[in-house]
């Protein structure tokens, strides 16, 4: 037992580190497969016998046939065809044809062709289906009578409705003969003009119809496409707005488009076929666009950028070709751009394939889809070149678009889960770190406000002692001891000012800062912040202006905080005035008192100015805390009032703030 779990173990770490590799066989094999099962005899409704009639003097007879039941009779081109012509039911006998040895050498953009065909029962209804290389505009008469018409054949371009390259209708023989006659026109391609159609003849409800199942294919192949679409939208409008999902969801509409055209599922809707000519060709340009765009979240590298951009540039530019300009133009330029996208398509895919050699799980999918996409293209060309002889041909990379869809989704998805995954860690981590920051602030809200409590009393009692010192002392003999008394309680008085702005913000952060309002008079306010400050902190040798009015109204206020923002205003102007006019004013403003205090020291630059309310601002004074101003701020805007800062250097501050009365 131990033996075989090492063997797989063995297994495991070999396919693990060889992973492009098996990538790459079973995108093989899923192609392969897919190639094997679409051409099963039966799958895609060739059950029906069908045999070849050329035409012999002139007439496809029939009547020799064994049985018309269950077969498909091939009625190829005639040996005759009339160029630059619309045949007339009632000249066929006058006009004179060409032979069809000289149709290379003679391009004709529209042309007839007749078909007399014997058959051995006059009673019973056939099936006509005519089969060009490429899309025409066609009409069918038989024995004379308009039997059917897709477009509009006419004998210019801009008088042509070029529709599919096929066309089927029912018809009676006339006394055992059909005289069919097939105008078809083709102005829109550069390489050639209208082409010779064959006719194939069965029985009506014998055989299914033809491109049926070409039909219902189409059907399915479109569903699943926009299944995968809206999935992908969903996905990007509620969970994850990604480019790379909204670029492969429109890869995928475009894709659908193109089926839709393809598989002539358009033909049942009212849209023009020279529009539909026009989009065939465009969606090539849009698909080429989006799954660049879509595969450019694995180009890593310069060289893969350079292909991306480029394939991106060159396909918008044909697409402005097919846009503004004439289908005989871009057609002909097609071959160039086929070129242009190998040159692109094959190094590009190939760096890629390189770049990833063990790649992750969303990318391993990715990877599969290309390549089984990739190979089927490959076989596609091959097949259609006829290396292999003429046969019939049976596109493969049509499937292999749903097998690419289905592995790019679940690529999506792997990655998108990734994504989700990744950022339900960073939300944890977030958390985490959100919590700690917030519990090292609660913790230095704490320490700071412990701190200011502990300093504040023996401040309190610094002073009161200095102050003692300073009564009890007297006589000249004592100036100098009464000096150092004076200034020891003027600092211990400024700094506990300072422990107390501290203590201010620790509350303002807790929200434990209330306001306790009432009646008061400003002018009492403001003589009681200078009488107790003025003196301690006025070190500049300043004088004091006061401009108060007596008859000014009382405003509801907490005494204590307007106080404080009186304090700290006084303070800020004589920590940056030296031997200048301090002036504290008060006046009514409408429904408002204006309240300011002016200085004529050093003033402060507009940089400065910007900042001037933060805590603990850059440029603050070294003898401050960068408090004062923020909670001045906070004290007036909680009382309803603004607070705002004129200055300019040189020629001091005035700092002003309003009251709601």
């Amino acid at each position: 037992m131990k033996k075989l779990e090492g063997w797989w173990l063995h297994i495991k770490n070999f396919i693990y580190k060889q992973k492009m590799l098996f990538i790459l066989l079973a995108a093989f094999l899923t192609a392969a497969v897919l190639t094997a099962l679409l051409n099963l005899p039966g799958l895609m409704g060739g059950t029906s016998e069908e045999i070849t009639v050329p035409e012999q003097n002139g007439i496809y007879d029939l009547t020799g046939a064994a049985s018309l039941e269950k077969a498909v009779f091939r009625l190829p081109p005639g040996t005759s065809y009339y160029p630059d012509t619309y045949l007339a039911p009632e000249n066929v006998n006058t006009s004179v044809p060409e032979s069809i040895d000289r149709y290379k050498e003679i391009r004709s953009d529209y042309l007839s062709q007749r078909f007399v065909v014997i058959v051995p029962d006059s009673s019973s209804v056939y099936t006509l289906t005519f089969t060009l290389s490429s899309r025409h505009a066609l009409r069918v008469f038989v024995n004379g009578v308009l039997t059917g018409q897709t477009g509009k054949p006419g004998t210019a371009k801009i008088s042509t409705e070029v529709w599919e390259n096929n066309i089927t209708c029912n018809a009676s023989a006339k006394n055992g003969k059909m005289e069919i006659i097939l105008h078809s026109a083709q102005f829109y391609h550069a390489k050639s003009g209208a082409s010779l159609a064959e006719l194939r003849l069965s029985k009506s409800g014998t055989v299914p119809e033809p491109y049926f199942f070409a039909r219902i294919k189409g059907t399915v192949i479109i569903g699943a496409l926009l299944c995968a679409a809206v999935l992908l939208l969903g996905t990007y409008l509620m969970l994850f707005r990604t480019r790379t999902t909204l670029y492969f969801a429109t890869a995928c509409i475009v894709m659908s488009l193109r089926e839709f055209l393809q598989s002539q599922i358009w033909t049942y809707f009212p849209i023009s076929g020279n529009l539909s000519f026009m989009l065939e060709y465009l969606s090539v340009v849009l698909l080429t666009v989006f799954l660049s765009l879509y595969l450019g979240q694995y180009a890593t590298g310069t060289f893969l950028r350079c292909i991306q951009y480029t394939a991106i540039f060159g396909s918008c530019a044909y697409g402005v070709c097919i846009i503004f300009g004439d289908s005989v133009f871009y057609t002909s330029v097609l071959k160039y751009y086929q070129i242009f996208l190998a040159l692109c398509i094959v190094p590009g895919i190939t760096g890629l394939l390189l770049k990833m050699r063990k790649p992750a799980r969303e990318q391993g999918a990715a990877i599969f889809g290309i390549a089984v996409f990739y190979l089927a293209a490959l076989y596609d060309i091959v097949m259609y070149s006829d290396i292999f002889g003429d046969r019939s041909n049976i596109p493969v990379a049509e499937t292999a678009m749903l097998v690419f869809v289905l592995a790019q989704t679940v690529s999506l998805f792997l990655m998108s889960n990734r994504v989700l995954a990744e950022t339900k860690a960073a939300e944890h981590t977030l958390e985490a770190e959100k919590s700690a920051l917030e519990s090292l602030n609660r913790l230095k809200t704490e320490f700071l406000s412990n701190v200011s409590h502990e300093l504040k009393t023996p401040l309190t009692v610094i002073s009161g002692y200095a102050q003692l010192i300073f009564s009890l002392l007297s006589g000249s003999e004592n100036t100098a001891v009464r000096n150092k008394a004076r200034i020891i309680s003027s600092e211990a008085d400024r700094l506990a000012l300072m422990v107390g702005q501290v203590l201010d913000v620790t509350r303002i952060e807790e929200g434990g800062l209330l306001l306790k309002k009432c009646p008061c008079h400003i002018d009492e306010l403001i003589y009681q912040a200078v009488e107790t400050h003025f003196p301690i902190l006025n070190k500049g040798d300043n004088r004091l202006e006061i401009n108060v009015k007596l008859d000014l109204p009382d405003v509801n206020v907490d005494s204590d905080s307007i106080t404080q923002v009186l304090v700290n205003l006084i303070a800020n102007a004589l920590r940056h005035t030296a031997h200048g006019v301090i002036t504290v004013s008060a006046c009514q403003a409408g429904e408002f008192m204006e309240i300011s205090v002016s200085d004529t020291g050093t003033g402060m630059s507009p940089e400065a100015l910007s900042g001037v309310f933060t805590r603990f601002r850059a440029g603050a004074s070294e003898t401050g805390t960068g408090l004062g101003l923020y909670i001045c701020k906070y004290l007036v805007e909680e009382h309803g009032g603004i607070i705002k800062v004129n200055s300019m250097p040189g020629k001091g501050t005035t700092v002003s703030f309003s009251l709601p009365l």
